[in-house]
């Protein structure tokens, strides 16, 4: 069975792979933007650092008026802050998803603005989509700024730490 523990765990996770995904902005790679009407890097970096959450705080709240928009809360922060937000955000996250009881997440209803009306625990999945889509979006955003390093399982998962020195030995600073 899937637990709140498991989404806590999971949420936590890919909050991980987008600090990691931050580290590999290349040159200029903050400015990259597609299209004359989309987000920039920077711009991208500041939605995924509060937006997730608070679609989490409004759908405990049952309320989509609930707190300020993620532009007004997010509004000139520096890129530097981003891996610390993340840690934020998932920390706030978590306070908010155990402050419910599971009864509450399973039998109240969700209305979201755009009329569909669903279990709390079901609308936690939506920002939950919104953390991992995000954060598929930056990959491609450092893709296609010159990252190329990047390889397709650094969009998914986080690298291997690195092989332990056998004993015995001496690693070579």
């Amino acid at each position: 069975m899937f637990t709140l523990d498991h989404f806590i765990k999971t949420w936590r996770y890919e909050s991980r792979i987008c600090v990691n995904l931050f580290g590999k902005i290349p040159a200029g790679g903050l400015d990259y933007r597609p299209t004359p009407g989309q987000r920039s890097t920077i711009e991208l970096l500041r939605y995924l650092s509060y937006g997730p959450y608070n679609g989490v705080a409004k759908t405990i709240a049952g309320d989509w008026q609930k707190g300020r928009p993620t532009a007004e809360m997010t509004a000139g922060m520096p890129p530097s802050d981003f891996p610390a937000r993340m840690a934020w955000q998932a920390d706030a996250m978590e306070r908010e998803v155990r402050s419910i009881s599971a009864t509450a997440l399973a039998t109240e209803d969700m209305t979201f603005p755009w009329g569909e009306t669903v279990k709390k625990a079901e609308a936690l999945m939506t920002p939950f989509r919104w953390l991992t889509g995000y954060r598929m979006q930056l990959f491609l955003y450092l893709k296609a700024a010159g990252a190329h390093e990047l390889k397709t399982g650094d969009c998914w998962r986080l690298p291997a730490p690195p092989a332990a020195a056998p004993a015995g030995t001496t690693p070579v600073a």
